[in-house]
């Protein structure tokens, strides 16, 4: 109940306070399993997200989020989980594989970290690439746009900024054994993506920064 909830309140908020616009929602199924792939901008990527998710979604959060009193309890309502950065967090890779393995949908950021401005480009964690190996899932990638303009430092309320996500085509990656003689070849898939990612990004930069 809280997770549809809060799913719609972000909907509607941003829709309408963010002027939010989605293209190629078509893409994200109802159902999985696969794995979503976006671009890290902030916490309120999930206002981004939001115009796309049609149903119930699973979504990788950093496990210092879960440190916030009253807060971590509705990461967990609307099915966050934490994940502990710049380790081998073996807790939340398994509990991510049995969630794609049962027909979830998963958001994932490779980038594992918010970057600290916009033009810098941070190396992907192939992660994603071995859950979807591992599941024989399809990967989404998703470009999330404007998020970083709603609470810039020192900003106390969110600023009603254009806010934008575009989806592309799943894809199915080949089949590659997860072996340390075939990790230059995961880590081409992982870059391989987030290069599309990121090009989807720039397209939506163009679009909309001349406007604002």
């Amino acid at each position: 109940m809280i997770y549809y909830i809060s799913l719609y309140l972000l909907k509607f908020f941003s829709r309408i306070y963010f002027r939010g616009t989605s293209i190629n929602r078509h893409h994200i199924p109802s159902k999985g399993p696969c794995i979503c792939v976006i671009n890290h901008n902030s916490i309120m990527d999930v206002l981004a997200m939001s115009l796309i998710v049609k149903g119930r979604v699973h979504t990788m959060v950093k496990e210092e989020m879960f440190r916030i009193p009253v807060f971590k309890h509705w990461l967990r309502a609307v099915h966050m989980f934490p994940v502990i950065r710049n380790s081998t967090d073996r807790t939340a890779f398994n509990y991510a594989v049995n969630l794609l393995k049962k027909g979830e949908i998963l958001f994932i950021a490779p980038e594992g970290t918010r970057k600290k401005h916009k033009d810098q480009v941070l190396r992907a964690r192939t992660g994603f690439v071995r859950l979807a190996q591992l599941a024989g899932c399809t990967v989404i990638p998703i470009a999330v746009w404007g998020t970083d303009r709603v609470m810039p430092p020192g900003q106390k309320f969110p600023l009603p900024v254009k806010i934008a996500v575009k989806v592309a085509d799943p894809i199915k990656l080949e089949k590659l054994e997860l072996s340390k003689e075939k990790k230059h070849l995961l880590q081409k898939q992982a870059d391989d993506v987030m290069e599309i990612v990121f090009n989807m990004y720039d397209e939506l930069e163009r679009k909309y920064n001349s406007k604002l």
